[in-house]
């Protein structure tokens, strides 16, 4: 991802998210906008919201997220573990965004599997997830690719109890002491849409790879972002894919598809300057960090004089409390 130079001269930090959003043309989807859509900046892009609850609903299930702002109406209706995006035609859209929302389902897998059917080839699914190891997941281990596929062939449209239990647990939070109580809770978190997966982006490339190779998914990698990109360092990571307009053998598209995010990834991650310019890039770097903390109780000390609420971080589409 590149940072364009501002007209001074100075180079200046653009958001993962706006350079991601220029893959985005035509009309589509938006899968879970929750209270904060996907921004689209450029012209030419048309979007619909595909969510689970209209925004009445949404605001009682998530009141901490209502308090941030209105939750975005959706033009259908659709619950993901069961409908998916059986209301949306096949090869109808020029691109799909799910950001956050991957995480909440029962079967991803599966519902990666709706996001190729309805666009058209060329079209563009843009993913965006949390990084694992920069949330409150950080106490949990990867979500087995193994166990993604068992329950994908085994066609599961509902999170299990063992799921919530394990989400529960990494928290410290209880089940309950009774029969009833332990239901209530289940129930509550199955329908506030808890993490029920979690990955880091070489974790999730195993999805996709798998979903290639076995769905015959024609998946190109376009571009992606790491939590890095983001001052200070985000937690998300992302992957815009395309549905391939020229047809090849999953083993052709897996090995590509491969290849393709290793050297993204190792550009992004690999320092390309000479020793000693590396290690000053990573001192101020560090030094900006342990900034941060100041900065924060300057704007809250704004707050209170100016009496508006000012976020510590930006706000991310993620209805996991």
């Amino acid at each position: 991802m590149t940072t364009p130079t501002a007209p001074s001269g100075e180079r200046r930090h653009v958001p993962p998210r706006q350079l991601l959003a220029r893959h985005l043309l035509g009309t589509g989807i938006e899968v879970g906008p929750g209270q904060h859509p996907f921004e689209l900046p450029l012209p030419g892009v048309h979007v619909r919201y595909v969510d689970r609850w209209d925004p009445h609903q949404s605001g009682e299930l998530f009141p901490r997220h209502a308090a941030q702002g209105e939750f975005a109406a959706p033009d259908i209706l659709a619950d993901f573990n069961t409908d998916r995006l059986s209301a949306v035609g096949g090869d109808s859209q020029d691109f799909v965004i799910a950001s956050h929302v991957l995480e909440h389902l029962a079967d991803p897998i599966g519902f990666l599997a709706e996001m190729h059917r309805v666009l058209r080839p060329g079209g563009v699914a843009l993913v965006l997830l949390p990084d694992r190891h920069r949330t409150a997941d950080r106490n949990r281990s990867a979500t087995a690719l193994s166990h993604l596929v068992a329950e994908h062939e085994a066609g599961v449209d509902e999170v299990s109890e063992a799921h919530v239990v394990e989400w529960l647990e990494s928290r410290g939070l209880p089940l309950g002491d009774t029969p009833d109580d332990k239901v209530r809770t289940l129930d509550r978190h199955r329908m506030r849409s808890i993490h029920v997966h979690c990955w880091d982006a070489p974790e999730f490339l195993e999805v996709v790879l798998w979903s290639i190779d076995h769905l015959d998914q024609q998946w190109e990698f376009v571009d992606g972002s790491l939590p890095m990109d983001e001052f200070p360092p985000g937690i998300e990571f992302g992957f815009v894919l395309r549905r391939s307009t020229v047809p090849a053998d999953p083993d052709t598209r897996r090995r590509r598809f491969d290849a393709a995010w290793r050297a993204w990834n190792d550009a992004r991650t690999t320092p390309k300057l000479a020793p000693v310019e590396h290690r000053l890039v990573q001192a101020h770097r560090r030094a900006r960090q342990k900034l941060w903390p100041t900065v924060l109780r300057y704007r809250r000390l704004r707050q209170r004089l100016s009496g508006r609420r000012v976020a510590a971080v930006a706000p991310t589409p993620d209805h996991d409390d």
